[in-house]
């Protein structure tokens, strides 16, 4: 019979050493400590448990040393502001509200999401990030946008660095999520055509409304 196992006795039963052996192996000794533990535990193996009277834990030898199953002192999760959720036993589980209001950030930054250019497009994954930043090397004809969000307004700020040689940057072949091209509206319909001289740079925000053709909004020629 393996230690620990139950053994169902009956009178007339014989003791053998196994059996008692598997009585003591299942014991759980008291000491105060892990010291005393020790010094009378001398042959303890794997597995060997005794309760500890100073720290009130159970403890078990791991092999190489006693290990505590410690006693948290979390009695319960509360849902706070912008959450909802919460217990005090099993799995607890706390929720982000989607909707957030009142929230005070302080040092705040973005991520500043490298886009490059290929065959006159650039490809914008908003899932990385809401600002980025391109310096031409060709002329941009056609700019993708994925994962923008389909409900509510988001944004994206690209700052535009002008090559050497002047590039240019088309707005009338954009597409949101896969759809077709468009063309990004800028006030009064007046377009967008980026600076020129070697450095000049352009601030290009492209604001969406529930995913739809976005809005233009442009501060050119930093220098």
């Amino acid at each position: 019979m393996a230690a620990g196992a139950w053994f169902d006795w009956t009178t007339g039963d014989l003791v053998t050493e196994a059996r008692f052996q598997d009585i003591q192996d299942s014991i759980v000794f008291i000491y105060v400590d892990e010291t005393a533990a020790n010094a009378a535990l001398t042959n303890k193996v794997e597995g060997t448990i005794f309760y500890d009277t100073t720290d009130n834990l159970l403890k078990a030898w791991d092999g190489s040393a006693w290990i505590g199953a410690e006693a948290g002192d979390i009695e319960g999760v509360t849902a706070g502001t912008n959450l909802n959720g919460g217990g005090t036993s099993g799995t607890v589980t706390v929720n982000l509200d989607s909707t957030v209001t009142s929230v005070a950030l302080q040092d705040y930054s973005e991520v500043d999401v490298a886009v490059t250019s290929s065959s006159g497009v650039i490809a914008i994954d908003m899932d990385n990030g809401n600002t980025g930043s391109i310096t031409l090397t060709e002329n941009i004809t056609d700019i993708d946008f994925t994962n923008v969000p389909t409900s509510g307004v988001s944004t994206f700020t690209l700052q535009i660095t002008q090559d050497s040689t002047d590039r240019t940057v088309a707005i009338n072949a954009v597409t949101v999520n896969g759809g077709g091209d468009v063309t990004a509206k800028t006030a009064g319909g007046a377009g967008y055509t980026m600076s020129t001289g070697s450095g000049a740079i352009d601030l290009v925000t492209f604001l969406f409304l529930d995913g739809g053709t976005p809005l233009l909004n442009a501060l050119q020629n930093f220098s």
